[in-house]
């Protein structure tokens, strides 16, 4: 994975659901196929992201939130048995939901540092 200039990597350790891993940089979330970039979209794209659980499934996704109203979901894989968190054990589901707010923080991080600094 071929990073730009001033570019640094917040998170790459989740594996999604269509077998690719979510990376997030300071300027882009990357979509990887091993270390080869399938798909991107810019920081300054994005108006948010949260952790979402549904209540009868007890699946977690992370919700990225864009600009345009739109919303990418994203359910993450178990590193230990390859299937979808979710519906399992108690300590899966407490696995995901850090994983998942740790994506949360790297998004809201990379956004908020797109944020035109205001002079006082």
């Amino acid at each position: 994975m071929k990073l730009q200039p001033g570019e640094e990597l917040l998170i790459k350790e989740g594996r999604t659901g269509w077998g690719n891993t979510l990376a997030v940089t300071n300027k882009r979330l990357l979509i990887l196929d091993r270390d080869k970039i399938v798909g991107e979209t810019l920081i300054e794209n994005v108006a948010g992201a949260y952790a979402e659980t549904q209540v009868l499934t007890g699946l977690t996704q992370l919700k990225i939130k864009l600009k345009d109203g739109r919303e990418m979901p994203v359910i993450f894989r178990s590193s230990a048995n390859g299937f979808l968190y979710g519906g399992g054990s108690e300590n899966a589901g407490a696995d995901l939901l850090n994983l998942t707010n740790r994506y949360v923080e790297a998004i809201t991080r990379a956004i908020s540092e797109q944020l035109p600094t205001k002079e006082v």
